[in-house]
């Protein structure tokens, strides 16, 4: 197992239906694609489909932010990089950089994810097994030594300060 997330966590190419009223990709369709970058990281910590199955955890997401860039367009082709800023034994903050095809950041995420223990009656959060605390400490300490990035942890406002 590598110290890092894979990189890219994941590629896609902007589909036509993807496009709005306004000629770029609509916001809920960045917000898809950092889902489906979130899937990556879900594998990559061991709650891939058989993860799931085998310890009937899964994640859900607390908090999702998304800062918009720079406009996508359709045919555009994008990759996702993440990296965890924290966690503790059941949650992980998630900071997502999608990059158009040309190199420029389209979009940025943060979001806090919860696991959950889906083996009861009622799903509740519960800890991450001991190898998924060891995977996800392994992606953080690869990562820890970069500075935090200037968006995150950011709140909204309309005063733009900083």
């Amino acid at each position: 197992m590598s110290d890092k997330l894979p990189v890219p966590l994941m590629r896609a190419r902007v589909e036509r239906d993807w496009i709005d009223y306004n000629g770029h990709m609509n916001d809920a369709w960045y917000a898809h694609v950092f889902s489906r970058a979130v899937d990556c990281v879900m594998a990559a910590i061991g709650l891939d489909q058989d993860g799931r199955a085998r310890t009937s955890l899964t994640i859900y997401t607390l908090t999702m932010t998304i800062h918009y860039t720079r406009e996508v367009h359709a045919n555009d082709q994008l990759s996702v990089s993440g990296r965890i800023l924290e966690h503790d034994d059941k949650r992980v903050r998630l900071w997502l950089e999608m990059m158009r095809g040309d190199g420029e950041v389209a979009a940025l995420s943060e979001q806090i994810l919860l696991c959950v223990d889906q083996s009861g009656e009622k799903p509740r959060g519960a800890p991450f097994s001991i190898d998924q605390i060891a995977r996800i400490a392994a992606f953080h300490r690869a990562d820890a030594d970069l500075p935090t990035p200037k968006r995150a942890g950011r709140g909204i406002s309309l005063s733009g300060r900083e």
